[in-house]
């Protein structure tokens, strides 16, 4: 009996082993440093870009805000000095959201702070408030079978209804975006329960692990995985099935991580969600130039995958920069988006959606934005606004039709901003940063408040309502 139990006791313990080895691996130190490096930074101690390093400088920083507290502490990084750091920072504000808001790799400090002191309506304005609509789908998607992949897309991606399972993760992603709002903004258990109830339903499931892989060590096998190879589009692409997935389970996992990963953290469900995660995680094409599509050219995954590990994405962030500042041109038209013939508007809105996103990665990495660069990003936000009134705006750029049909003045998009449940979050972010823009005051107008349902209150491309955030931090 005793061997049996040692036996069992060493097999339990392997699988624990093996389970968390599966995980990102993850540096509590450097995650010490990076989250007091970019505090110190907030409270004005001028410590540089966050890099998680904490050099001369950050020590000497933290050594003047511990003696200004009266505090007889070290000048090395702890989780007393991070939670007096966030006190002093956030103030009556402080809470569980931006104590514990673990995945973090987008929102500066700064206007978490202002969303954390806003009033409740504002943010229940901002936010929404109704979810029953969401939560009904989610339990429908409860009741199905585990999707299990997707198989079928040709290169244009104009066939998605006839793709199996394609219209069903969109959805299941744009649902669990509004719980995951629900989380942060409202403190929804209930939210919270039945989220990560479906994620941990399909990750148990193995969902979608039978998509094809595309990489491997980061590599893409272009010779398997092809696109384009037909000028008109309709040729069936394999990469097109791997990088819907991928994409997908990224904005799955940044709802996850930056609003549901704290919520009782004790619970074993998490494991099994993170080893899912991470198994997609791992087919990433690992970054290297960036571009627009694919959430910066792969570079953000990167950038929270660094994040769980306590390693620097300083670099990474440079790069898209000096992407940014290339291939946004000083007329406001942006590279191979604004040219995209008939979905060149809609082209156009996804690259603001990236633009805009990455500069805050930017922010919250402690870079200023170069002032040149955010004129052309104006600019393109006002090229988004006359084009959305008037199609025929966008003719001298969209007829370049690059992998695209043109036909002069029409454009495939909606004629209705605050029914747009994808890459909204841009425009809540622009508003914020741009308070004085007739573009904001025109987007603002566009974008009506619905009742118990914020249109800023769900984001699919990013897996919570993102722009709820910037919202609610104006009125904070």
């Amino acid at each position: 009996m005793l061997k049996y139990g040692a036996l069992m006791y060493n097999l339990i313990l392997s699988f624990f082993i093996l389970l968390v080895s599966a995980l990102p691996s993850y540096s509590a130190e450097n995650k010490l440093s990076f989250e007091t490096h970019a505090l110190l930074n907030a409270l004005g101690y001028k410590v540089g870009v966050v890099d998680g390093a904490f050099g001369k400088k950050s020590k000497a920083a933290l050594s003047k805000f511990h003696l200004s507290q009266k505090v007889n502490s070290g000048p090395t990084p702890d989780e007393k000095s991070l939670i007096l750091l966030k006190k002093v920072y956030f103030g009556d504000s402080v809470n569980d959201l931006n104590l514990r808001w673990n995945g973090n790799f987008i929102v500066p400090l700064d206007v978490l702070r202002q969303f954390s002191s806003a009033n409740q309506v504002a943010i229940n304005k901002s936010c929404g408030l109704n979810t029953n609509y969401h939560r009904t789908k989610i339990n429908d998607e409860l009741a199905k079978n585990v999707p299990l992949k997707i198989t079928g897309f040709n290169s244009r991606m104009d066939n998605q209804a006839s793709v199996k399972n394609a219209d069903r993760l969109d959805l299941f992603v744009l649902n669990f975006s509004r719980l995951a709002t629900s989380v942060i903004s409202q403190r929804n258990e209930v939210d919270a329960e039945l989220a990560l109830k479906a994620l941990y339903y399909w990750a148990n499931g193995n969902a979608f692990l039978e998509t094809v892989q595309c990489t491997k060590f980061g590599i893409l096998d272009d010779k398997k995985c092809t696109e384009w190879t037909q000028s008109n589009g309709q040729d069936l692409s394999l990469i097109k099935d791997h990088g819907t997935v991928q994409m997908h389970m990224m904005h799955l996992s940044y709802g996850y991580y930056m609003t549901l990963s704290a919520y009782n953290k004790s619970d074993p469900r998490h494991l099994v969600i993170q080893k899912w995660f991470n198994s997609f995680f791992k087919r990433n094409k690992s970054p290297n130039k960036a571009y627009f599509g694919m959430d910066h050219g792969w570079f953000w995954p990167e950038i929270i995958q660094n994040q769980f590990q306590g390693k620097s994405s300083v670099k990474l962030v440079k790069k898209l920069l000096n992407q940014l500042d290339q291939e946004v041109f000083n007329d406001g038209s942006i590279k191979d988006r604004t040219t995209r013939g008939n979905k060149a508007l809609w082209y156009h809105h996804d690259g603001m959606k990236e633009i805009m996103i990455t500069l805050e990665i930017a922010r919250r990495h402690g870079f200023e934005i170069p002032k040149n660069l955010e004129k052309k990003i104006e600019k393109a936000g006002a090229i988004f606004i006359r084009a959305f009134q008037d199609h025929s705006y966008l003719n001298k750029w969209a007829k370049v039709a690059h992998n695209a049909i043109y036909v002069p003045g029409e454009q495939d998009f909606t004629d209705d901003l605050a029914n747009i449940p994808n890459g909204n979050s841009w425009f809540y972010i622009y508003a914020y940063r741009y308070p004085g823009s007739d573009v904001t005051r025109q987007l603002l107008k566009l974008l009506k408040t619905q009742p118990n349902n914020s249109p800023a209150s769900k984001d699919a491309m990013i897996g919570f309502g993102l722009g709820c955030i910037y919202s609610a931090a104006s009125e904070g």
